[in-house]
């Protein structure tokens, strides 16, 4: 592989790039040419009612299929891809509880060998920008992986943006996620993109993770597209018949015509992205 990257995205696990900011990709957002690395790729975890035909208990077969998941996703949106081999936190033998309720990342011993490893990428690649989860959700592996690009951004002197975190964002009010943000830096402000246009495309994308995507996974991405739209209008703008219409028809089969749908980042300073 060429050592010509200029963004490199961060993704915790094999969904949540296409989860977070599928809809900016599409858009073409970030600087090109993209690198997708995927952190914790040993997996023991699929959707309930995913097909009986696969063990739930397999992990060799589950991360193999997630995996290719990942090369589906990129291959279609002309990113480059990396993994790691590190397991998830489930596989690390921690209980749900613990898994998101200690937000100390450092405090495990593979905080060092998942920095190490990211590290060494980042500067193999001359890349301008990093791509990186905010830790919404609390969940160890997402705040792990945010706290550790955060590191090597600063110590490498590259620009960094962090993304909402979904479909954790959905459950958080807007005041949470900000203090998230101020956690990460008091300097980070908002930025929306605007995914209207691309709506339907990211969920086509979403339907390449069989293993993972659920109804209300889609459901709570949609919402949270939806309330970054009317989050910052007046009242009498959302309520308004034709507006409430228009909502309906979308959250009840995602008619999207009419109405402005958004993904949001943060960072220190928000311009020059593509």
């Amino acid at each position: 592989m060429e050592n010509k990257i200029r963004t490199v995205l961060v993704s915790p696990h094999s969904d949540d790039i296409a989860y977070s900011i599928g809809g900016a990709l599409l858009q073409d957002y970030f600087y090109k040419p993209v690198l997708m690395v995927t952190i914790f790729t040993k997996s023991n975890f699929t959707r309930s009612n995913f097909p009986l035909c696969v063990k739930l208990d397999n992990s060799e077969i589950i991360s193999k299929m997630r995996h290719l998941e990942d090369v589906q996703f990129t291959t279609k949106n002309d990113m480059r891809f990396l993994s790691f081999p590190f397991p998830e936190a489930s596989m690390r033998g921690i209980s749900r509880q613990e898994m998101f309720s200690n937000v100390i990342p450092d405090s495990y011993t593979i905080f060092s060998d998942v920095y190490l490893a990211l590290s060494g990428l980042i500067k193999t690649y001359a890349c301008d920008l990093i791509v990186s989860p905010m830790g919404l959700g609390n969940h160890i592996d997402h705040i792990m992986v945010s706290d550790i690009c955060n590191k090597i951004a600063h110590e490498n002197n590259k620009k960094i943006v962090f993304y909402e975190d979904l479909p954790y964002a959905s459950f958080l009010t807007s005041n949470k996620i900000k203090t998230r943000a101020n956690t990460i830096s008091p300097d980070l402000k908002p930025f929306k993109v605007d995914i209207s246009e691309v709506y339907k495309d990211k969920l086509t994308n979403l339907d390449l993770y069989k293993t993972q995507i659920r109804s209300d996974f889609r459901a709570r991405i949609k919402f949270h597209a939806l309330r970054l739209s009317i989050e910052n209008e007046g009242l009498l703008k959302q309520i308004w018949p034709q507006n409430i219409i228009r909502y309906l028809l979308f959250l009840s089969g995602d008619r999207c015509r009419g109405i402005y749908l958004f993904e949001r980042l943060w960072a220190n300073k928000p311009e020059g992205m593509r």
